[in-house]
Parts: structure tokens; sequence; C-alpha cells
């Protein structure tokens, strides 16, 4: 076993890539930061090489808040954008980027910015090998990607992975930390995403305390391995500043055997590993340093340490469960069942990818009655009516006084259900209407359609619904009242959930009338 495969060995778990610029330019030929800006300055100029080095200049006599670079960036783009507004000749970004520039502010700099990158996105062949192997060794052997690179190179090479884009969409997304790309300094299908200039690097240094704490958890349970940076890249610098400040010495130390930091040296031959120390805040950061020049060496190493199954599927897996324990719903690929029910023995616990098994089925005993009725409507909860009336059924039913809409399942169902039959005979349109609601029609006043209703009142729910319930059967047309139901549910799967008691009693109701109306008829 080779010093690489130890290392890789001695892993506690997959390893996380922290990807820089260095990456894109071996593989697509991109610039590096300072390239990408040296090319825009000769646009300004009419192609002059000394255009970026009289910005660097000018930019050495400013305070630079975020360091050199983004202030030589921020001067380039107020005269890039100056010009690009006056010059038309100056545009290549499709009709698309050119209306959000004019409807919504967006820097033309960055969005050109955008469609040169894709322009330049071409896989150099001469590293097809090394990125054939990559695009392997995502399944099993890498957890995820966190990059400050825009292209789209690892989400185009790692198949399957969820990506997330910028600061705020990660730090508002429910992550799984697994089979993940999170492009924290932005990506050219959102221009407006990419950090580059002085005001851009502030405002993420001010979020970065939330940034840390979100990747907090990964930094802490995975190995992570730094490359296609440079040792002194600022961008590195002061995310492990975020990271290194919430952590105290034993928990720093933990990190020396899971942090690597790959360094490429040209017409190197093998791999050499050696301990290496930087500094942050004074306080000392431990990892190991491997220097290379064939990324195909560390590729094949990471490949040893493989999980039982794709990430993907991992990530599905947490996904699921996640979801299942926010909202207490289940889902197509999601059956729970209480741990008391009977018909669950013990060693029965399982979870299972794939088609529902009988195991499956016994999840739905589950099943509340909002979500029985919200099925009824949208059918998304992936049983058949058989399934739905013999498992489901009777726990529903006494959950919700004797009251269901059965008729769509009765009328699908190939087996026979004489207590379903019977409610579904019960409950006539008259049964489901209450004597209280016969009384007062007089309060629907002008409106004789759900149509109408709609139109004229769907800025209050409860309203819009409580007058429904007053149509006589005649006024109701079926084809009105299933379009009125499917856009609450489309606006709000869980509306059943989350609106008042009373409007939940409406709107009830009318799933009852239309369940009625549409299969019990």
């Amino acid at each position: 076993m080779s010093k690489i495969e130890e290392l890789v060995h001695g892993f506690n778990a997959t390893p996380i890539l922290f990807v820089g610029s260095g990456l894109s330019r071996r593989y697509l030929n991109l610039p590096d930061w300072k390239g990408l800006l040296e090319h825009f300055a000769k646009i300004i100029n009419n192609n002059d090489d000394f255009t970026y080095n009289s910005y660097e200049n000018k930019a050495k006599g400013f305070e630079c808040r975020a360091g050199i670079m983004p202030k030589v960036a921020e001067l380039i783009q107020k005269d890039y954008d100056f010009k690009w507004f006056a010059d038309p000749a100056m545009r290549t970004v499709d009709e698309k980027v050119l209306k959000d520039i004019k409807g919504q502010g967006f820097s033309p700099f960055k969005a050109e910015i955008a469609t040169f990158i894709k322009s330049q996105t071409i896989v150099n062949p001469k590293y097809k090998e090394e990125i054939s192997k990559l695009a392997q060794i995502s399944e099993k052997s890498i957890a995820g990607i966190i990059t400050t690179n825009y292209d789209s190179f690892l989400e185009d090479t790692l198949q399957g992975f969820t990506k997330y884009i910028g600061q705020t969409e990660l730090i508002f997304s429910a992550i799984q930390g697994i089979a993940e790309i999170y492009k924290i300094h932005g990506s050219v299908e959102k221009p407006d995403s990419i950090i580059i200039n002085e005001y851009d690097y502030v405002m993420f240094e001010k979020k970065s305390a939330y940034l840390a704490a979100k990747l907090m958890t990964i930094f802490m349970e995975y190995p992570i391995i730094f490359v296609g940076y440079s040792i002194g890249d600022t961008n590195i610098q002061n995310i492990l500043k975020s990271i290194v400040d919430c952590l105290d010495e034993k928990q720093l130390s933990i990190l020396e055997d899971r942090f690597i930091f790959v360094e490429y040296k040209p017409d190197m031959v093998g791999v050499e590993i050696s301990p290496f120390t930087i500094m942050i805040n004074n306080k000392p950061l431990i990892m190991k340093k491997v220097t290379l020049s064939d990324f195909l060496i560390l590729y094949k190493a990471l490949e040893k340490k493989k999980t039982k199954l794709p990430v993907k599927i991992l990530r599905r897996f947490k996904e699921e469960l996640y979801n299942y324990t926010v909202t207490n719903m289940t889902t197509n690929n999601l059956r729970v069942a209480a741990l008391d029910d009977t018909r669950v023995d013990d060693e029965e616990l399982v979870l299972a990818i794939g088609k529902v098994s009988d195991l499956g089925l016994k999840g739905l005993n589950g099943i509340d009655g909002n979500e029985w009725y919200r099925d009824i409507i949208i059918g998304d909860l992936g049983f058949t009516a058989d399934e739905m009336l013999e498992y489901a059924f009777p726990k529903v039913l006494r959950q919700n006084s004797g009251r269901l809409p059965v008729n769509k399942y009765l009328g699908e169902a190939t087996k026979e259900f004489p207590e379903c039959r019977e409610i579904a005979i019960m409950l006539d349109f008259d049964k489901i209407i209450s004597p209280s609601i016969q009384k007062n029609r007089k309060s629907l006043g002008h409106y004789t359609s759900v149509q109408q209703i709609w139109r004229q009142e769907k800025k209050s729910l409860e309203r819009a619904l409580r007058l429904m319930s007053h149509l006589e059967e005649p006024q109701i047309i079926i084809e009105d009242l299933e379009n009125v139901l499917k856009e609450i549910f489309s606006e709000d799967v869980n509306v059943l959930q989350n609106v008042s008691a009373q409007i939940r009693t409406h709107l009830r109701r009318l799933i009852l009338i239309y369940d009625y109306l549409k299969w019990g008829k």
C-alpha cells in the first residue's frame, strides 16, 4: 500500500473536496482570478496590455478592505459597466440576460464574466483520463464538494449531486451534507451571485459566521481535501478563519488528520506527503500536505475508500427522513408505521429503496385524515385504491368521526369493501351539507357558482370556501370545483395542516362534495 493510499485508508469517512480555480485551469484551460480581470481590463482600453497594471496601481491608493484584488475588480467593474451601457458592440450576453440587466439591474460586468467563462469552458483532452476517473469515483468515494469556482465543471462531471449556489442559498437550505456541491462564490448560471469585487467580499465576510456554522458539522465529520488552491490563497485563509474562530484547541487537533492540502508541483514524479502548519489568527492549524503533479494518483487512492451505497442514494435517504421529521408527511419514497404497530414485527424495522413492498404497505397505517383528503385531490400518496381501503381506511375513519371521502377509491378498487360502501351511500350531498348551511343559503347573496365566488373572494380563503359550501348541488360545476381545489393545493401542498380549524373544516367539506359529485353519483 502506497503512502497516499495509507493516508486515505486512515480517513474516518469518504472525503469532501474543497476545490479552487487550479482545477478549472487544469481541466478547462480557464484563467485564474488575475487572468480573468486582465481580460476584461483590456476590453475597456482597446486591448492595451498595461490596462490591468494601471488598475492595480490605482487600487493601491485606496483602502482595500478585502485585499488588493477585490479592489481592482471593483475599479474595473465600474469602468466596464459604464462603457458597456454606452457601447452596444461590447454586449455578448444572450437576450434573457439582457432582460435581466435591464429589468433587475444586474451588473453587465458579472453577466459578461459568466458568458465568457461559458464560452471558454472546453475540456482539455490531455486530462481526459483524470476527469473520467474523477467522475467514476464521485459515485461512492466523494462525499461532497465545496468550491469557490464559478464554472460548471464540477456539476457537469459529478452526476447526481445537488447544487447550492451562493451563501444565501446554502444558509437557508436544509443541506444533507452528502452528494452536494456548495458553490459559495456563485455560479455562471446566476451571474448576479458571482463574488468578485470588494463589496461582494465585504458582504461575504459579514455572513461568514453563518456559513461557518452551516459547514461546521461537515468539517468535523468528514476529511477535507483542498485541491486547486495555492497555500497562501486568501479565499482559503478567510474561510478557514471563520471555521477556526469557532473551535478550541482540542477541536482543532481533531482536524489534523482530516485536513489534506494538495499542492501541484509540475513534472514531479510520484507523491510526497509531509506535515504542514498554517497560522490562522495566531492559532496553528496542522494538516497534511500532499505534493504531486499527476492527479490520477490521488483519484485512484480515493477510489479505495468507498461507501456501501452511491452517495446520491444516501442523500435521498437523509433528505426523505429529514422531510418526514420536519413535516410528519410520508412520501412516495418513504412509508412510516408507528413503532407499536402490531403488524410490524421488531425484526421488520427496515429502510428500503425501490418499489414499496408489503412491508411498506404497513406504513399506510400511519396516514392521517389530512393526507387522505389531500390524496383525493392530487393523488400524491402513491398507493392503489385497494391498499388505501384495506390498510389505511379503518384507522383514518376512526380519527375522522366516520366521515371520509371514499367514492374515488371505491371506483378504482378491484376488491369489495362493504364498510366503505356503506359510508359512501350514507354521505350523499344533503348529509355532507350541515342543516345550518341549508338554512342560511341566503348568505350567498348574488353568487350562483364556484367560479364566480372564487374569482371575487379568493383573497379570503375562509370566506370563499364557506360561500362555496352554501351552493346548491345543481349550482356546482364539478370541473370548476376541481380547478379551485387543485389550485389551493398547488400553492401549499400541506394546506390542511397549515390553516385554521375553521378553514380546514370548509375545505374538507368541499372535498367530500367533490368526491361525491365526481365519483359517487
